[in-house]
């Protein structure tokens, strides 16, 4: 599989939240991904014939490109992909502009869309509103029952900050409850702009781990197990012998290139920057992109540079370090200021999920052996 992170419109948004990592550059003059940034950047993906070839849009706000961009993209990866060579699209979405034409080209183009609610109105109005101050939550709801009419595939992308932190049953209730959502994501806010730097959401250490237990327990007890929490389903997955889908938990960072709106390339989200540039779409093929000595150095950091409390232990071979974001220099090395949130989350819920995951071993060794298989 070969996958690009796209920002065909780079950080601009129409929403300010006060947790942004791009914050301040929200409002930033800025145009869209040109025509020729495009075509070479599908072209530069399709080409590695990697079936199948996902393009994940994301900002900023992605809808702020247009929905003709969109179309044009989609027309673009059909006639360039190779026989039978597989396509995928997913689009991370806050839903400020997505009514029923979006939503009905979304799902007629099979896009996985991730939509960001933070819980009930007044957890997600907290941190995101426009620039004029204006509540968000009201819309995004509206776009979440829009895509679900048309038939789209959606998931909700969670952010835990100060404004949901002590609210964990009330979050997962209004986002599997009320809105019934079956697919959830929960991400930490732990820092703002400059990286290392705190702001009014951010969380303490410790915070996001009693989060994250509250809300499995609440997750475990249901019998029916019809909502996936990501990270909770990744760790079954991965104790039961697949591998580590969630790429903070990899004991390498090699998921994916991101390609900004210019078409430079980077190789992650949360590094981009002059020194971590790897070329541009228009001049390297991806293949050129993924091995230059930026890119194989960046892979392999992890393992080189892992912080010093991941010695001895006992989560290591689940947790891997972390995800780099969250790495803060210290004497002779690094720490990870997310891991006394892991340990207080997999001290609490580790025998459980082992118990999941062995639940997972019997039944596929019961489908491989069922008759007429």
């Amino acid at each position: 599989m070969a996958t690009a992170l796209v920002k065909p419109v780079g950080d601009r948004c129409n929403l300010a939240c006060s947790y942004c990592f791009y914050h301040p550059g929200t409002g930033r003059a800025g145009g869209v991904m040109e025509e020729e940034v495009l075509a070479a950047l599908t072209r530069a993906v399709l080409a590695e014939r990697a079936s199948p070839a996902v393009f994940a849009w994301q900002g900023g706000e992605p809808t702020l490109a247009g929905l003709d961009f969109y179309r044009r993209a989609v027309d673009l990866q059909r006639r360039l992909a190779s026989p039978g060579q597989r396509l995928g699209n997913a689009l991370q979405t806050n839903g400020l502009l997505i009514d029923s034409r979006w939503a009905a080209f979304l799902a007629e183009n099979r896009f996985l869309v991730g939509l960001s609610i933070d819980g009930p109105a007044d957890c997600h109005d907290a941190v995101r509103r426009s620039a004029a101050g204006a509540p968000s939550h009201a819309r995004a709801v509206a776009a979440w029952d829009s895509l679900r009419r048309a038939g789209c595939e959606v998931n909700i992308l969670c952010v835990v900050s100060r404004a949901n932190v002590d609210r964990p049953a009330d979050v997962y209730a209004h986002l599997a409850g009320d809105l019934g959502a079956q697919y959830l994501q929960l991400i930490p806010c732990v820092e703002g702009t400059p990286p290392g730097a705190r702001h009014d959401a951010s969380l303490t250490p410790g915070e996001y781990g009693r989060f994250l237990a509250a809300v499995f327990d609440l997750w475990a007890a249901e019998t029916s197990r019809s909502v996936s929490v990501k990270l909770f389903d990744d760790l079954v997955l991965y104790l039961a012998g697949r591998p580590m889908r969630d790429c903070m938990h990899r004991p390498t960072c090699d998921s994916h290139l991101v390609v900004e709106r210019d078409g430079s390339v980077y190789p992650c989200d949360f590094f981009v920057g002059d020194e971590h540039r790897l070329g541009t779409v228009t001049e390297r093929t991806w293949r050129q992109l993924r091995n230059t000595a930026r890119a194989r150095a960046f892979r392999s950091a992890k393992q080189r540079q892992r912080p010093a409390e991941c010695r001895g232990c006992r989560h290591l071979d689940i947790c891997q370090g972390g995800c780099r974001k969250f790495w803060r220099p210290s004497a002779g090395g690094f720490t990870q200021y997310l891991c006394e949130d892991m340990r207080t989350f997999l001290d609490a819920c580790r025998g459980r999920l082992e118990e999941m995951a062995r639940a997972v071993q019997r039944r596929w060794r019961e489908w491989r052996a069922s008759p007429g298989r």
